[in-house]
């Protein structure tokens, strides 16, 4: 058998960009998918069952089944799944017929002694995983006018730093890590590379299934190299025939327009998807200025605009289970909102090009190896244009710019970039099923970037050429086993790393006249996790995972931006030791309540810590040392009563600077021991939920009520090393409230939401003030 697999990996190699189109079979086909009958999610795991035939299969990961073979007549298919009513329908199979069985199942609630008993969700099957997770189901939040964003911030060790309004900087924190470290995912693909051109808040919540939240540990499926925590957004699986259209309208005239058509093409055996969504905000609130007392600050130059396309054309009856081409354009349009000057010109434009590619296989070549693999070409340009004349002050006072070609950003320089990137993402997952207690997986993720920055602009402005192109290679593979004992009660999973990457480029000080660097490096390293899972009784469980993770610099950290940010190319690879232990006590689908409570504690020792610096010659990313973080989190989820949801959880992260010397020199740490500045140490969050189907009589509507608090505690702005320079962001409690009615059984929306009901003072980690109260609006209607 070890023969057989290491043959097979050495012959995926050379045939996994093939696409082999399967021997035409004689007779008919049955072919269908089985779902959820109010939420038109995919049951898989569903049994199908042709009575005359006595011959049954059982649906995939996407609901899916066929029969071939099948001798020209009428059928009768007998499906079930746990927790759900029996089906039972009629096909025919002819020559002429070529129609996809729809089989819709309606839940089933079955009480045995007081005790609930119903089929396990996709998402609570992926909470019961080792390693540390919060999963949300999307399916009760569809239609509202909450983001992507907004509803991260209530998770539980989860925080989100923004910068402004729509369209400004923010980052994602998980467990006090953040940025490049928290990998982002949309359906397991990592586009941490393209984060600065496709943001959380541009998927709309309407087309996710779910979001899963990992801390600590991150699986090896997911490839890339983050560390500390991931994101991933579960795209929902449509119907063959839909077509979803919204409009939202909130203060500070934002504006979203999205849409999602999908039809199926039964003749030509193909689906095709088409997807879009436009975002239109001004972000003109007012905030008083953190260098000026008192100075009120209208940002009247923070304009933002994005334009997002995407398709989907899906193969399912060549030789691959699915054949699926996405193409993506993405065109952004963003101010740059001035806070110490009255900047008035300056603006950033970027643009996106992508071509994705997947293809997934069950028993691929061999019986018991899945296949899947997803291969995007990207294209992307990006512009600063910063060529005003003078710069204004907060009075409206105007002064010369440094450069006689302008620039009010504060730069010896004027720019009118065109930046411009080609990147190839190729991801490759194997997993190999050997018995029902034991399975191997193989995970490859390669990235190729070439840039080719350019500013004419720039250069006359410091008379020499400071941008050049550059060249970056990394590959990780990881190899996970995981051991199931026939009973479910203990589950391991155990996985190792290899990371290697190489860059090259060149590098021009911009301030000092020295001869230009040639920059060329290929750097490795190895990380490995191990997380175990133990079930005490069916509904309660512990959870232990460790590991010694490693994440690549990214190629904006190494290669730097072309303009603000240098290369750093002696920049060394960040590393986590990490270790995490928690109950899960889960009652969902189970009992009335739905009772969750889940208890979690970790530590994690960094190393190599990358921070971006600035410094008399430019700002760049530079290794920071040592940070040791305790934390603990506690989360409680619970129906009250049918019609009454409520939840709670507290965040308690405690990240200390444990560098013994100043970084470069023998000199004592002045800051040892001290909390880490900018990052929240306490957090919580509460809500109320109240749900009636037809409040006000009629038929088919529902209503959704809700309240939402978020309470954050007091944090250093910076290093408190005297009382002098003692700099804290203040606490904060917000509170939002919101309300959705639908119509026509769930087809036609209405939501709207308040936020930040009392007003209150909420400071970014830069104590730059966000905006306060705010409302929105938002239509909804569904095709069915």
């Amino acid at each position: 058998m070890k023969q057989k697999v290491l043959f097979l990996f050495s012959t995926l190699m050379l045939i996994n960009t093939s696409i082999r189109v399967s021997a035409q079979t004689e007779g008919g086909q049955i072919a269908g998918v089985v779902i959820d009958d109010s939420g038109e999610d995919p049951l898989p795991g569903s049994t199908i069952f042709i009575e005359e035939l006595k011959k049954g299969d059982v649906s995939n990961r996407r609901g899916e089944f066929s029969f071939s073979d099948i001798p020209f007549g009428t059928y009768s298919l007998t499906v079930k799944f746990m927790g759900y009513q029996t089906a039972t329908q009629k096909v025919i199979v002819s020559k002429e017929s070529a129609k996809k069985a729809i089989i819709r199942l309606k839940a089933e609630t079955k009480s045995l002694d007081e005790v609930v008993v119903m089929g396990k969700s996709e998402a609570r099957k992926i909470r019961e995983q080792a390693m540390p997770v919060t999963v949300i189901s999307m399916k009760q939040l569809q239609g509202t006018v909450s983001d992507v964003q907004g509803i991260l911030a209530k998770t539980v060790g989860v925080a989100i730093r923004s910068s402004g309004g729509v369209g400004s900087t923010s980052r994602l924190s998980v467990r006090g890590l953040e940025g490049k470290r928290i990998g982002f995912f949309i359906d397991e693909t990592p586009l941490n590379d393209q984060s600065d051109y496709i943001d959380l808040n541009d998927i709309p919540i309407d087309m996710i299934d779910r979001i899963e939240i990992y801390k600590g540990v991150v699986p090896a499926k997911f490839g890339g190299s983050s560390m500390g925590g991931a994101v991933n957004l579960v795209i929902k699986e449509y119907p063959d025939r839909y077509a979803d259209l919204s409009y939202t309208r909130e203060s500070f005239n934002v504006n979203k327009a999205q849409t999602v058509f999908k039809r199926n093409l039964k003749d030509a055996g193909l689906v095709l998807g088409l997807g879009g969504g436009y975002t239109y905000a001004d972000n003109n609130y007012t905030m008083e200025s953190p260098y000026v007392k008192g100075l009120k600050i209208k940002r009247n130059h923070d304009n933002f605009k994005k334009l997002l396309l995407g398709g989907s054309l899906k193969a399912k009856k060549w030789w691959f289970d699915e054949v699926e081409f996405e193409p993506v354009f993405i065109n952004t349009y963003k101010e740059v909102q001035g806070i110490e000057a009255d900047i008035r010109m300056a603006h950033t434009t970027s643009r996106l090009y992508m071509l994705a590619n997947k293809l997934e296989k069950d028993n691929f070549l061999l019986e018991g190896l899945d296949f899947d693999m997803s291969t995007a070409l990207g294209y992307t340009q990006y512009s600063l244009v910063d060529t005003a004349k003078v710069w204004y002050d907060w009075d409206g006072v105007s002064y010369p710019t440094p450069s006689l070609q302008g620039g009010e950003l504060g730069t010896r320089y004027a720019s009118e970039s065109d930046n411009q990137k080609a990147t190839l993402m190729n991801k490759l997952n194997l997993e190999y099923l050997i018995d029902k207690h034991h399975s191997i997986s193989f995970n490859s993720v390669f990235t190729l970037a070439n840039g080719y920055p350019s500013d004419p602009t720039k250069e006359k402005s410091l008379g020499k050429k400071t941008d050049f192109n550059s060249r970056m290679r990394s590959w990780v593979g990881g190899l996970t086993y995981d051991f199931r004992t026939a009973n479910d009660r203990f589950l391991n999973s155990l996985t190792t790393r290899y990371y290697w990457y190489s860059m090259k480029t060149s590098y021009q000080n911009i301030y000092v006249n020295i001869p230009v660097e040639e920059i060329a490096l290929s750097k490795r390293s190895v990380g490995f996790s191990d997380a175990m899972r133990y079930r005490l009784t069916p509904s309660l469980m512990a959870k232990l995972s460790g590991g010694y993770d490693v994440r690549i610099p990214s190629e904006n950290e190494l290669l730097g931006d072309g303009y603000t940010i240098t290369p750093s190319e002696r920049l060394l690879p960040e590393r986590n030791l990490s270790v995490n232990a928690g109950m899960l006590y889960d009652l969902a689908g189970t009992h009335p309540s739905n009772l969750q409570i889940e208890l979690s504690g970790y530590y994690m020792y960094l190393q190599d810590m990358i921070r971006f610096t600035k410094g008399i010659f430019g700002a760049q990313y530079q290794n920071f040392g040592e940070m040791r973080t305790l934390g603990a989190e506690l989360e409680i989820k619970a129906d009250i009563f049918p019609f009454l949801y409520t939840y709670g959880n507290v965040t308690y992260q405690d990240l200390r600077d444990v560098r013994k010397y100043e970084e470069g020199s023998n000199l004592p740490n002045a800051t040892k021991g001290k909390r880490m500045p900018n990052i929240p140490y306490f957090l919580a969050n509460a809500g109320l939920e109240f749900h009636k189907e037809n409040l006000f009589g009629g038929k088919g509507q529902n209503t959704r009520l809700f309240a939402d608090a978020a309470f954050v505690e007091e944090y250093l702005y910076d290093f408190e090393i005297t009382e002098n320079a003692k700099r804290r962001i203040p606490q904060s409690t917000t509170i939002d409230l919101g309300f959705e009615h639908s119509f026509m059984n769930q087809r036609l929306y209405l939501s709207g939401k308040i936020k930040n009901l009392s007003n209150a003072t909420v400071l970014s980690e830069f104590n730059r003030p966000l905006a306060g109260r705010s409302f929105g609006v938002k239509l909804r209607y569904i095709f069915r």
